[in-house]
């Protein structure tokens, strides 16, 4: 046993610090467990349902006086007559003289307010600039099959309806209290009169943000906070906007696979009430979930209390134990003072290693430490880890070239990097292009064409690395990145909309060079989108790579498609995020191929907060021109250049854009080809490109106002001639 303890420290350090770590901790422990249990089972439940209650009754108070006010109304206009004016001037004054409702209608019955008229629905609502006036229904807005009438309608009973987007009055999400009036004259004969006997629905509307704010109101300690769900388990306030109305405590508890989260919702939408351990709620700290119902609407207030402030207590335990901690270390310490001193002498020399390795320098030499214990083995282990590090190293810069650091970081430190397979994961998708950069390089030698493609893609994957981007494909002149995978990242629609305006703002740097070399000026168009994709390693065991598919890739490439030189094009899920942040030049309402409907783009100029990022205003001044010029025009799908000719003349010019007079319908977005000719037919300076960014029809022909995207050399100099001139 001497023998034992002499020549192994693992012994050594075994018997001395497993011993001392022993007292300390039983010490520690069994002083606290008694403790906590007594302050957690006294104190955390009792206080956590009071708060709750109390500010579930004060929701509830503000639920009645709006069903009070609504019921009130109501009760009025089945006794007494109104006429127009009369009806209007009580809604502005309920609307005005109570600041729970956010707007308050009276809907009528066909001919019920005036013979002959099917829809008369006066609507107030609260606006910035004051109380404004509506008048609900029409063929696109049919009230009478709307929820808030046609409910209480059926039930013949005052209802609360379950939030929604309102698109014809105040636009924003609300809930409304709709009473039903009946007829005076007729008889109740089956407990409740029917459809045919309504008069009218009377209306008070609450609106989510206002009750968020109120809910939000209400002080829960440092960092705890109330939300609210319907009977149906959906976020009705919540301080992430992102889950009011688009998620439910369901969808939560199945995206966490969280049965007690379940069980807890089910609990909730039966109107019980309760206090539960329920983890990290929605990815925050450890807490409590008290919950208590708001009878009014059957809706239900949840409050989270951190575990972290319930616990506050508990530091005067803490102060005890550490006194306690504090002995227990004094006799590690000492035990720890026997085992340095035979282990001391080794162990710096590994400790000088490691700062080695740390700086980055891997040629250590620890040959001379020749024990043959734990020390000896581990000097000898530290040697082989720095000859993998180098190995690694190589490996890592190697496949840094073909793929981001990201992910050669995750194929290398991931048990299951190289295995195929993908997740489902929201991120924020990048895709840049070239304008015109085909016909730019067409007469071009090959080598010229990858040390122009290359300082452009140089510049730009430089710049998608300082913002933390993969990059998916490099297809010629095109990129795909996306942000968010595999790291996530939080903030990916604001960094990927930031890294968009940088590769902008980097043009001018690349042109620069461009011309100092007698290279063609190029032109960048760029688009980004939001979505949800599958992400992972993709391909087959031979070969694969990490990338993303999925509709919104697709999506994304046609955003770009609608891009122009010098523009950023987001789409509207990223807009929504950054909707405070992004400085906006332009809206265009746009049609794609597959996508129903009209679809908005964005056209991002600027972006604010932390990236403070934004474009120079760059004015396009085009010239009038005394003798028009004469065009050939061909139209390009899917960069195929279709056969069909004619000509056209352009009126208006500038370096960059042109308005041309065409005799036939060109497309809004219709990529062109155009080539100028001369007085006899003859064309003169090669072909140049363009996009119809808008088409306006006159008495007989089209006005198109034209986005250059590749001008050659030649092009641009009978343009500079022609504007000098005039």
């Amino acid at each position: 046993m001497k023998a034992l303890f002499r020549s192994s420290i693992n012994f050594k350090i075994t018997i001395l610090i497993w011993f001392g770590s022993l007292l300390v901790l039983a010490m520690i422990l069994s002083y606290s467990y008694v403790q906590v249990h007594k302050l957690i089972l006294s104190e955390a439940d009792k206080s956590a349902r009071g708060i709750t209650l109390s500010a579930a009754r004060k929701i509830e108070q503000e639920f009645r006086a709006v069903e009070k006010i609504a019921s009130q109304m109501a009760i009025y206009l089945g006794t007494a007559r109104l006429d127009k004016q009369g009806l209007l001037t009580l809604l502005r004054q309920v609307v005005l003289d109570n600041p729970e409702i956010y707007g308050a209608t009276v809907a009528f019955q066909p001919n019920a307010f005036e013979e002959g008229l099917k829809f008369f629905a006066p609507y107030y609502y609260k606006a910035s600039d004051g109380v404004k006036l509506e008048y609900l229904g029409s063929d696109d807005y049919n009230y009478f099959q709307k929820d808030w009438y046609h409910v209480p309608e059926v039930l013949g009973r005052p209802v609360w309806c379950e939030p929604y987007f309102d698109e014809s009055g105040g636009r924003i999400i609300m809930t409304t209290y709709a009473v039903p009036v009946f007829a005076p004259s007729t008889p109740v004969t089956s407990g409740r009169k029917g459809s045919a006997d309504l008069l009218c629905i009377v209306t008070a509307d609450i609106a989510l943000e206002w009750l968020s704010q109120m809910v939000c109101s209400i002080p829960v300690g440092q960092t705890g906070y109330c939300f609210i769900i319907s009977d149906t388990g959906t976020f009705v306030t919540h301080g992430r906007p992102e889950l009011i109305m688009r998620e439910s405590i369901f969808s939560v508890a199945e995206d966490r696979n969280n049965s007690l989260l379940r069980e807890v919702g089910r609990a909730m939408t039966r109107q019980d009430s309760g206090f539960v351990d329920i983890g990290t709620f929605l990815g925050g700290e450890e807490a409590f979930l008290a919950y208590a119902p708001i009878p009014s609407p059957g809706w239900t207030l949840a409050v989270v209390f951190p575990k972290a402030e319930l616990f506050y207590e508990v530091v005067k335990l803490h102060q005890t134990a550490l006194g306690l901690a504090l002995v227990g270390a004094t006799l590690l310490l000492a035990a720890s003072v026997i085992v340095a001193r035979s282990i001391a002498r080794p162990l710096s020399s590994m400790a000088d290693a490691t700062k080695k390795i740390a700086a980055g320098d891997l040629d250590i030499d620890l040959s001379h430490i020749r024990t043959t214990d734990e020390v000896g083995q581990l000097a000898r282990a530290l040697t082989r880890m720095a000859e993998g590090l180098k190995e690694r190293d190589f490996i890592r810069d190697t496949f840094g070239r073909y793929l981001t650091r990201e992910v050669v970081k995750r194929l290398l430190e991931s048990e299951d990097g190289l295995r195929l397979g993908g997740e489902t994961r929201e991120i924020s998708i990048i895709m840049s292009d070239l304008r015109g950069f085909t016909a730019l390089t067409s007469s071009m030698h090959p080598e010229q064409v990858i040390t122009f493609l290359n300082r452009y893609l140089g510049k730009m994957i430089d710049i998608l690395i300082e913002y933390r981007g993969t990059v998916d494909e490099i297809i010629g002149d095109g990129i795909l990145a996306f942000f968010g995978a595999p790291e996530p990242l939080e903030d990916h629609p604001a960094r990927a909309v930031a890294c968009a305006l940088r590769m902008q703002l980097a043009m001018d740097e690349i042109n620069s060079l461009n011309e100092a070399d007698g290279l063609p000026h190029l032109e960048m168009g760029v688009a980004v989108n939001t979505g949800k994709v599958v992400v992972g390693n993709i391909g087959s065991e031979k070969r694969s790579k990490y990338g993303a598919v999925g509709s919104q890739v697709n999506f994304t490439g046609r955003v770009e498609s609608f891009t122009v030189g010098g523009q950023v094009l987001v789409s509207k899920s990223t807009h929504d995020r950054l909707v405070d942040m992004l400085e906006i030049s332009d809206i265009l309402c746009v049609q794609m191929k597959g996508v129903p409907g009209t679809v908005d783009l964005y056209d991002v100029v600027g972006i604010k907060g932390d990236y403070d990022i934004h474009l120079p205003r760059k004015k396009d001044t085009r010239d009038k021109l005394k003798n028009k010029l004469r065009v050939q025009v061909q139209s390009i799908d899917q960069k195929t250049v279709k056969d069909s000719e004619s000509i056209a003349w352009i009126t208006d010019v500038s370096a960059t854009s042109a308005i041309m007079i065409a005799g036939y319908g060109i497309r809004q977005w219709d990529d062109l080809r155009l080539r100028f000719f001369d007085d006899e037919y003859r064309a003169t300076g090669g072909d140049f490109f363009a996009k119809a960014v808008s088409v306006t029809k006159t008495h007989e022909n089209y006005e198109v106002l034209m986005r250059f995207t590749s001008i050659s050399p030649e092009v641009y100099k009978i343009i500079h001639q022609v504007t000098a001139s005039e």
